[in-house]
């Protein structure tokens, strides 16, 4: 039970699905030698897909003397598509250039004029193959799952099911991530995750990450990255890893393009539209979006205090729940390349909305199993989250003469504001209200980033990493209570103010031994200078007020190690450290009564938590199938737990860092594909926690599996099935209830390919969800039981239109924040 015992259960929205795996892998890049004289000069080129424009990462490239036909040295493409044939002598060649699925484009006619020349084949498009293995067609298509050295790759444009969702329904079909009963996003069972938007950290995830997912139509989305262990050139995150959200945006094309989406449903509708242009070196990129949803569900909530049966406490709380929200977001972007080595680019983008929920509840409070009048009544609940955002960024990339050499110079504001607002009318049956809640917290969240890379790549697959970077963070909330009963009003005030400024700079080196063994080190370190104060007036007319500063220094280590056998099995061990401070939400020492007796305060002498993250894995992929696992260990001394205290009957929910969280675990991941048209996937992560505190400890198995299956029945007809289960989870003081999901997607193409209709239909075997939520205390229980009517439907319409012309790759950098550790739940708190 973290933020919002009553909202978020409720406005959960739930459609998982089960992941497809790639029907065939590439191993990291990896350079055959052949005996052949060398030089000194070089080869270079980008391969690209013809149709998608997408890099084409492992391809292999075949050096061939044109004298004698026979190849003579070869290498394979980076992750960006990118390759280097090095120590070439001078003469004349061709390059083969191939991958599985694709057809081979040759390019002829390479002269290499001296011993030391840069000869730069520009951009080798390949165009898709049917090719048959055993009776099973593969084609250039991208796979909706890839399992890559460093990252789980969901591509999310190729899932039907997503059509008419958000972004919540997609992180849910992504192999390792999980979504809780509350709505956040959890990778491997754990919360601590920061989520980017193309690698960039925005105002819409400034706050609430359950609210942010919501916002975005999953329609948007290309494709989700995930990353178990961020190297060093990564911000310290946390406990679990980096989350990468992909939008669909300008690919570097000429001309003008664009597309449209609608979506009407019975739980939610949404809208979005992108246009593109580029002309020469100047290139537009514009999207809007709006997203509209409704719910409704029951709750009933018992805590009974503990003490003898003649004398105990019992408070009884049902009520019935509406939620309603609307979500817009706006960006604009644009890019231009001054010269061949010199880029710059930038952007704007919007957010805003608000989210309600009302609350018809009754209490019935006893003692001794008699009831108290006075504390029997029922209670009109209003929450309202305003939240308005804007991120400014402008981007300059210098690239040096060798490729990836490069320099990126990265800057970005970020602000955002937020009213939120609880009311509360508790009355008996015919009369009037005997007491009124008016409780306002209105603030303001500010970020700025400087931030720059150097990228030196050397000969033998050796490549060096230097970069700095400073985060400036200003924070500030201002809250208003009162409490209005029959012949007196309580005033009470609180203002609190935060700055956090973290100075940061990395070193990482990748190099390669005997071309099988990758080993990337790295090591950064980062300097936290923090700031605080709060003024409060009490219901008394007491006044509080407290000033802190803290400084801390931390040296992060990573450790990276791949091993490729046969071209088709990968080996992999990573290690690293990682420091996660904590957010506002955590932070902030304002009372959010989010219901009667149910009340949230933050802790602003929170510590950073310090967590070390060992993993191993193995991958490997077959003609129609894939497979991979991996074996990882978390161990955090100084885990940020929520504590729940009482104070007048009142049971208070505050955070502490009182916990040692030892979490090990497996995640398995593979991928079929039977027949042509028929696909099969699925993946799995069992773990065990082990939690401990000086006052508490608990300990237990979990696990969650997905699994997805399509069908192409022909004539641009198909289906899509997702479903999932998540068995119950382990806290500190309790447990959450097992849970399940299911989705069921049918999609007609129409006008030749560029758009579409589906039909896609919410856990459609079963009218509602059941949530249990347990909490066993030292001073009392809780039961929660949430019944969340989560079944419906939904009908999407898409098209895409424009005229491409011809590709230009260009190599983008863009910066991450991802440091923090971020706030659960959200639509009716405080501030974040």
């Amino acid at each position: 039970m973290k933020k919002n015992l009553l909202l978020i259960l409720l406005g959960l929205s739930t459609t998982t699905g089960w992941a497809q795996a790639p029907q065939q892998a590439g191993p990291p890049q990896q350079r055959t030698t052949m005996a052949t004289p060398k030089g000194n000069a070089k080869i270079s080129g980008v391969i690209l897909d013809a149709e998608t424009k997408q890099p084409i990462e492992f391809a292999t490239v075949a050096l061939i003397n044109l004298s004698t036909g026979k190849p003579i040295d070869g290498t394979m493409a980076d992750d960006n598509g990118r390759f280097t044939l090095q120590k070439v002598t001078a003469g004349k060649y061709k390059l083969n250039v191939s991958f599985l699925g694709y057809q081979l484009q040759v390019v002829e006619n390479v002269t290499v004029s001296s011993d030391n020349a840069e000869v730069n084949v520009g951009t080798v498009s390949l165009a898709s193959d049917a090719k048959k293995l055993n009776e099973v067609v593969i084609t250039g298509e991208k796979p909706l799952v890839e399992e890559k050295i460093d990252r789980t790759v969901y591509n999310a444009e190729k899932d039907i099911t997503n059509s008419g969702g958000n972004a919540a329904d997609v992180l849910q079909k992504v192999p390792s991530l999980s979504l809780d009963t509350d709505g956040n996003v959890q990778l491997r069972g754990s919360g601590n995750v920061r989520v980017l938007i193309n690698n960039k950290p925005s105002s819409i995830m400034a706050g609430s990450v359950a609210d942010a997912l919501k916002q975005i139509p999953a329609d948007m989305i290309k494709s989700v990255e995930v990353i178990t262990s961020p190297s060093a050139k990564y911000d310290a995150e946390g406990t679990a890893g980096i989350i990468n959200i992909i939008t669909k945006k300008d690919s570097g094309l000429e001309g003008v393009s664009g597309s449209i989406n609608a979506t009407a449903g019975t739980r939610a509708s949404n809208g979005n539209g992108s246009l593109n242009l580029r002309r020469g070196k100047f290139g537009i990129n514009a999207s809007a979006s709006t997203v509209q949803f409704y719910n409704h569900g029951n709750m009933s909530n018992i805590t009974t205090f503990n003490g003898p049966e003649e004398s105990r406490v019992v408070r009884e709380q049902y009520g019935d729940t509406k939620i309603r929200g609307g979500f817009m977001n706006a960006q604009l972007g644009f890019d231009y390349d001054i010269n061949a080595k010199n880029s710059l680019s930038g952007g704007v983008r919007h957010n805003g909305g608000q989210f309600k929920m009302q609350n018809d509840q009754n209490q019935l409070f006893t003692e001794g199993g008699v009831e108290n009048p006075e504390q029997t009544f029922n209670t009109d609940i209003q929450n309202r989250n305003k939240r308005q955002g804007t991120d400014f960024n402008l981007d300059y990339v210098h690239t040096f003469g060798k490729p990836a050499h490069e320099l990126a110079v990265l800057s970005q504001y970020t602000m955002m504001d937020t009213d939120t607002r609880n009311y509360q009318d508790r009355y008996t049956v015919g009369e009037d209200p005997f007491f009124l809640q008016r409780n306002n917290n209105d603030g303001q969240n500010n970020e700025l980033t400087f931030q720059a890379d150097y990228v030196h790549p050397f000969e033998n697959k050796t490549t060096l990493e230097l970069g700095a970077k400073s985060i400036f963070r200003d924070v500030s909330s201002d809250g208003v209570y009162r409490y209005i009963e029959t012949d007196s009003e309580v005033n009470s005030n609180l203002n609190f103010d935060y700055a956090q400024d973290v100075y940061a700079s990395y070193a990482t080196y990748g190099f390669a031994i005997k071309q099988k063994l990758n080993v990337k080190l790295g090591a950064r370190f980062e300097q936290t200078e923090i700031e605080g104060d709060y003024f409060q007036v009490k219901q008394d007319g007491a006044q509080e007020s407290a000033n802190y500063s803290e400084s801390y220094n931390n040296l992060i280590p990573s450790v990276a190690l791949s091993y490729t056998i046969k071209d088709k099995h990968t080996l992999k061990a990573n290690y690293t450290q990682r420091i996660q401070r904590p957010s506002l939400f955590f932070l902030n020492p304002f009372d959010q009564e989010q219901a009667p007796g149910t009340i949230v305060r933050g802790n602003p002498y929170l510590d950073a938590e310090l967590t070390n993250l060992y993993e191993v894995g193995y991958s490997t992929y077959f003609k129609t199938a894939s497979i991979s696992a991996n074996l990882y260990m978390r161990e955090t001394d100084n885990a940020i737990e929520t504590v729940p205290r009482l104070e007048d009957n009142n049971t208070i929910l505050t955070f502490a860092n009182v916990a040692q969280n030892k979490t090990y675990g497996i995640s398995l991941f593979g991928s079929v594909k039977p027949v042509k048209a028929w696909s099969v996937g699925g993946s799995s992560n069992i773990y065990f926690v082990d939690l401990k505190s000086s006052l508490y400890e608990n300990s237990g198995w979990m696990y969650n599996i997905n699994g997805n299956t399509s069908y192409d029945f022909g004539k641009g007809f198909s289906a899509q099935f997702n479903g999932g289960f998540n068995s119950r989870r382990i806290q500190l003081q309790g447990k959450f209830a097992a849970f399940s999901y299911h989705t069921l997607a049918f999609k007609k193409e129409l006008f030749e390919g560029k758009g579409g209709i589906s039909l896609g239909l919410d856990n459609p075997f079963r009218k509602s969800m059941k949530m249990n939520n347990d909490v066993e205390a030292i001073d009392f229980t809780q039961r929660m039981r949430i019944n969340n009517f989560n079944r419906g439907a939904r009908v999407t319409f898409d098209y895409r239109f424009g005229k491409m012309e011809k590709q230009k790759p260009r190599r983008k950098r863009s910066i991450r924040n991802d440091d923090t550790k971020q706030g659960d739940g959200g639509g009716a708190g405080g501030i974040q």
